[in-house]
């Protein structure tokens, strides 16, 4: 079963914002603990989509972990604490739903919008803390 393309291209979109808002203004905000928990929830949210979008479409799709890379490459290009934590969370909850999620079903589709939809809100949220507003 193929993903739905409407749900990750909102997602991607969203994702898409945040980069060029964290890009433009990387240097003009600090990065405080909301932000850093938010980029954290996003590695979450990542490492769950991948690991649905892999069950889904098998291991030849990297799509989700390729945007990690990136996220990582933008946000925590260095290693330290932020890059840790956003690894750590990417890698334990996809592992937690190849534990969860044994096959591609309605289930695993319905998961990924909810995710899709979390990942939104989630980089909106970023988008607006490093334009220099509160959410």
């Amino acid at each position: 079963m193929k993903f739905r393309a409407t749900s990750l291209a909102i997602l991607s979109c969203s994702a898409l914002a945040l980069a060029s808002a964290g890009a433009s203004q990387a240097q003009s905000y600090t990065r405080g603990p909301v932000y850093q928990d938010k980029l954290i929830d996003l590695a979450d949210v990542l490492g769950r989509i991948h690991s649905i979008r892999v069950l889904c479409n098998g291991q030849s799709d990297q799509y989700w972990r390729g945007y990690m890379r990136n996220l990582l490459d933008l946000e925590a290009p260095s290693p330290g604490y932020l890059r840790s934590r956003m690894v750590e969370s990417f890698n334990t909850a996809y592992s937690a739903v190849q534990a969860e999620q044994r096959r591609c079903n309605v289930q695993a589709t319905r998961e990924e919008a909810s995710l899709s939809e979390r990942g939104r809100q989630i980089t909106d949220s970023l988008a607006i803390i490093a334009s220099g507003e509160t959410p």
